[in-house]
């Protein structure tokens, strides 16, 4: 029973740290000026079109929103949706604080930007590795795509790739439209798009294994 609780807390800490790890990544997206993450889109896109420019705040609120979307796709809210909540809420807290640390990126020229969106998507994609291979909980919008696919018995990769499709297109349209000196969507998306899900799939991979180590380990011996 010790050992479990103490994978259990092991688990909390691999994936609150995956957190911090995104919400680093998310801000050096922003420190590129070239367009954040497909499903980050809309997000800031609200955050530039609302008097309150909190980017961390929006995040919040779209996840809130796949949250209740996934709640009502599920005809349920219950524990797993409660403890996504809290987890959402820190990771938005991680995304403001790790900002301010942050201050002395200024990237200039494109070529520089473009590496900054690079790295951001490096740096994000190990974050949602941890995350995943911690087995501990997922965010709302891994948890909507989950919820969307089994009940209608389609794919994963698939239903995800139609959101966040909708999600950039409607973003693009809006700062377009309302935003034509402040892209939400640019280069930095589709390097995401391309990149973000080979480079999580590798290091959940490698996480994974980590964690499956310390399982064993837990395990009470014969």
């Amino acid at each position: 029973m010790k050992n479990e609780k103490t994978f259990f807390y092991h688990r909390l800490l691999f994936y609150i740290l995956g957190l911090l790890i995104m919400s680093v990544g998310s801000n050096l997206f922003l420190k590129a000026t070239l367009g954040v993450a497909p499903s980050c889109t809309m997000a800031l896109t609200l955050s530039y079109l609302s008097p309150v420019h909190s980017y961390a705040l929006f995040n919040f609120l779209i996840n809130s929103t796949f949250l209740i979307c996934e709640a009502v796709v599920l005809r349920e809210f219950g524990k797993i949706q409660f403890i996504q909540l809290g987890l959402t809420f820190v990771y938005s807290l991680f995304i403001e604080f790790t900002s301010y640390g942050l201050f002395f990126i200024e990237p200039h020229g494109l070529a520089a930007k473009i590496l900054l969106s690079v790295i951001a998507c490096a740096v994000l994609s190990t974050g949602v590795g941890f995350t995943i291979s911690s087995g501990f909980a997922v965010m709302p919008m891994e948890g909507l795509v989950k919820s969307i696919a089994e009940k209608k018995n389609v794919s994963f990769g698939a239903v995800r790739v139609c959101l966040e499709v909708l999600f950039t297109v409607c973003s693009a349209v809006a700062s377009f439209v309302l935003l034509p000196e402040l892209p939400s969507v640019g280069i930095g998306t589709v390097i995401a798009a391309f990149l973000s899900g080979n480079i999580t799939n590798v290091f959940s991979s490698l996480f994974h294994k980590r964690m499956g180590v310390s399982q064993s380990l837990c395990k009470p011996s014969n």
